[in-house]
């Protein structure tokens, strides 16, 4: 019964945010809009523009430029897929109007962005970006910040750094988006949603005398997480999760681990991402299917002393996409993560729900298992 009224409610409260966007047009994966209002779609940000002209506000964005844009934007092009997912989910992603590959691959996630509202991959096609007549490009901090100014601050197009995979500080993310966006209450909503499971996870891990340890693997094979490096966010998810991460070492960014070092770690829990053939193994909606992670794992398993691993062994060895892992900051992926290494402490976490409700944030509903579990090996 709690988990239906909970559900209820998110998906009531997540009704309204994906209906209360920019432009009043209907959510990513929802039905399509009148001809009405797809006409005042087209008409309304140009018009509302030049009403706030002169109406600018200092913008604070993640970095801690001071940016001098009308508020709240109503036509924005957004690098990195987190990022759209975050200005979604407050209720602001009719205001997208140009996107990167990561995102525009996913056809079924993304439905609305297609090649023509498709500005690049880590190289920015600059007369795209200029040609859909955004107010702002919103990129991560790892992305193309300066060159970007350089480019688009010619034609009074502002760059606006969020880092919505960042998950050192995701309510600061979210409220981020919420400010852009004119959605502050939407964002406070979104801030409480991801705030409870970490919080109960961390109240758990209070009675953790001694963290069990983790392999987490990437796309490529031996390609892990190092703190410090680009795959920082994954070491922080382990982190959130209460693991320890068995290639947590600083020193270690930019060189190639030694397999020998996994079966010397003899890790709790072993973790694959796993996507099939997309983009930077950046995940997608729709997962591959269980028979297709299950030849991935028995790969895996081939590796030479990997059946002696105590997670092989005792059926601690899963395999999962990004999509799902990285969700919410990478909250999902911790969530379940935490459930994984603590059941006997987790047992009021419930990631399947978390994932779950989500999705409701995004339009969704999952359509497929997003997570394979690799039965114990005698």
């Amino acid at each position: 019964m709690r988990k239906q009224k909970r559900w209820a409610i998110c998906a009531l409260a997540a009704a309204v945010l994906l209906t209360a966007g920019c432009s009043g047009q209907a959510a990513d994966g929802a039905a399509g809009t009148t001809a009405e209002s797809a006409g005042q779609e087209a008409v309304a940000p140009q018009e509302e523009n030049a009403a706030r002209a002169e109406e600018t506000t200092v913008f604070v964005d993640d970095i801690g430029r001071e940016i001098e844009l009308a508020l709240p934007v109503t036509r924005a092009c957004v690098a990195n897929r987190y990022n759209n997912e975050l200005i979604r989910a407050v209720g602001a992603g009719d205001c997208v109007v140009g996107v990167d590959i990561y995102t525009s691959q996913d056809a079924v996630y993304w439905p609305r962005f297609g090649e023509e509202e498709t500005f690049g991959k880590d190289e920015y096609d600059y007369e795209k970006i200029i040609s859909l007549d955004p107010q702002v490009l919103v990129v991560p901090k790892n992305g193309v910040i300066e060159e970007s100014i350089e480019k688009l601050e010619p034609f009074g197009i502002q760059v606006a750094v969020i880092t919505g995979w960042d998950n050192s500080d995701v309510p600061k993310q979210i409220r981020l988006c919420g400010q852009l966006f004119g959605k502050e209450a939407e964002a406070e909503e979104l801030v409480r949603f991801y705030q409870e499971p970490v919080d109960y996870i961390n109240r758990q891990l209070e009675q953790v005398q001694e963290r069990k340890t983790v392999y987490w693997e990437y796309g490529g094979d031996y390609t892990t997480c190092i703190p410090g490096t680009s795959n920082d966010g994954w070491h922080n998810m382990i982190r959130m999760a209460g693991g320890e991460n068995i290639f947590g070492d600083a020193s270690l960014a930019g060189k190639d681990i030694d397999p020998e070092q996994i079966l010397e770690a003899d890790p709790d829990l072993i973790v694959k991402i796993y996507a099939g053939e997309v983009v930077g193994n950046s995940g997608v909606f729709t997962a591959p299917p269980q028979e297709e992670f299950a030849a991935k794992a028995q790969v895996m398993l081939e590796r030479p002393g990997w059946k002696d691993l105590t997670a092989v062994k005792e059926g601690n060895f899963y395999l999962n996409t990004a999509f799902m892992s990285g969700g919410l900051g990478k909250m999902v992926g911790a969530a379940y993560m935490a459930k994984w290494l603590y059941p006997d402490l987790m047992t009021e976490l419930d990631p399947d729900q978390i994932f779950e409700e989500w999705m409701v944030y995004q339009g969704f509903a999952p359509n497929a298992p997003h997570v394979y579990h690799v039965p114990a090996q005698e």
